[in-house]
């Protein structure tokens, strides 16, 4: 301890400004824990190595290996080890969740993806570089935010993720809600973030309102978005006597019986059109008699379709600019109305009446989304895009820590068929092994043959052929 103290000491008199020697003094200790860190991991190879042994493994050979952690980078020797079947593990690295080909450690994946989910790349690199004795640029933040993101997604979405369930949740209401986003993707692409929320209802934590045992889910395809919500609501809750209360614009792919099928098996399900979506059509479409669209508006929340055909019927008498124009829009706006009637219908009209309702919170949900991905004219591709959803969603869900605490990145059933793939690349990109050969013989058509015949003529042609290559 007095040497490390004197050690320190002189460091500190090195350096003639106070920022400088703070520096210092952050690089020395971030050398004396790599030094105790590789003692450490010296000690913790040998008995993890020692229970390997037990399972019938054996030591093959040991290798170097330098992974950052978020104090600094070590290097450190492990053991590697092999059984009869040429099962190979490290049992020093699974002991402290460092994966395959990955240069840093668990705790650094999670917390570098998620500053990520909350800004751009190159100040996640600056955040690094201030805070930090080692560096990172925004390329690697990127690699590792799409890494983290491909774990993340392949532990979130496989079969087994539910096998934990035991007992199903028994609610009165359960609120469902879906809507699309855009983005901006690369190669004059346009991608479109499917989402799918549910919850128990809301409930007043100080002076704002937040959603019961939320759940969210989002992917580029809406079938993938759709299958996955589809089986948390089926592995969490029993919606034998639930009735389930959903909301949607009315978009492609977010239509009543999209959530017909999502609530199979519940007492009743209510479905309802999203009143912002509603409201801003009616500015849209009564945008030339603006004093009637809070009329229009104060008409349906009474669903009174007497007095909404009074206000169209008044519209269409104030029209004096654009004739046709405007009976369009009133063409346009009646047809709407119509079609949706059904799903304006008020809620207490319905019998739903729950102190805890939570209907049309889906657009201020999208914000974890569009603030990160949609800001500055930001483009992406579909790999980065997918991989920022998932672990913002996962950062939401509360699920995040949960699927890097597990070492293994796939499933087993994953990990079998990517050793076969390995093992067919292998076996594909192996040398075959050489074999000589004496080439093409000379051949030619024996005489005796006409040379006016069509033989005639095909031996003639053979004979002035260039057998010889001109290189060689």
């Amino acid at each position: 301890m007095e040497s490390i103290v004197t050690d320190l000491v002189e460091v500190m008199k090195k350096e003639t400004n106070f920022l400088a020697r703070e520096k210092a003094m952050m690089v020395f200790f971030a050398q004396l824990l790599a030094t105790i860190t590789q003692l450490a991991f010296q000690i913790l190879d040998e008995e993890v190595s020692a229970q390997c042994k037990k399972e019938g493994f054996q030591v093959d050979r040991k290798s170097e290996r330098t992974v950052t952690f978020l104090f600094g980078t070590v290097t450190y020797v492990r053991r590697r080890m092999k059984n009869q079947a040429n099962e190979i593990r490290y049992p020093l690295d699974e002991f402290l969740g460092i994966r395959k080909s990955l240069r840093y450690s668990s705790l650094v994946l999670r917390n570098v993806s998620q500053l990520g989910s909350i800004m751009v790349y190159r100040h996640v690199s600056q955040a690094i570089d201030c805070l930090t004795s080692w560096r990172m640029s925004h390329q690697n933040v990127q690699q590792l935010v799409v890494k983290t993101g491909e774990l993340v997604q392949t532990r979130s979405t496989h079969e087994s993720r539910y096998d934990g369930v035991i007992s199903k949740k028994k609610v009165p209401y359960l609120y469902l809600e879906g809507d699309g986003v855009k983005i901006g993707g690369q190669k004059k692409q346009s991608l479109e973030i499917h989402r799918f929320q549910v919850s128990e209802g809301s409930q007043k934590v100080g002076h704002r309102s937040e959603m019961i045992a939320p759940h969210f889910v989002s992917h580029l395809n809406r079938q993938q978005a759709q299958k996955e919500i589809m089986n948390y609501i089926q592995a969490h809750y029993d919606l034998t006597n639930t009735v389930v209360v959903s909301n949607s614009d009315g978009g492609s792919g977010y239509e009543k019986a999209v959530f017909d099928e999502l609530s199979l098996g519940c007492l009743r399900h209510e479905h309802f059109r999203d009143r912002y979506h509603v409201h801003r059509k009616i500015k849209e479409r009564l945008s030339f008699v603006p004093q009637l669209q809070n009329r229009m508006i104060q008409a349906i929340q009474h669903y009174d379709w007497q007095e909404v055909q009074l206000v169209l019927d008044t519209s269409e008498s104030l029209i004096e600019e654009k004739e046709a124009e405007s009976l369009e829009q009133l063409r346009l706006l009646h047809h709407y109305l119509q079609r949706n009637w059904p799903y304006l219908k008020p809620r207490k009209a319905r019998g739903i009446v729950d102190p805890k309702a939570c209907i049309g919170t889906i657009e201020s949900t999208h914000r974890k989304m569009t603030y990160r991905m949609k800001r500055q004219g930001r483009l992406w591709t579909k790999t980065g895009a997918q991989a920022m959803i998932r672990v913002i969603d996962s950062l939401r869900n509360q699920e995040f820590d949960g699927w890097l605490n597990q070492y293994e990145a796939l499933p087993n059933d994953v990990l079998a068929q990517e050793k076969r793939w390995k093992a067919m690349k292998r076996w594909v990109q192996k040398k075959p092994n050489f074999q000589t050969h004496e080439g093409a013989f000379k051949g030619q058509i024996g005489e005796g043959k006409a040379k006016s015949a069509h033989l005639g003529q095909f031996a003639k042609g053979l004979e002035q052929l260039i057998t010889t290559p001109n290189y060689i």
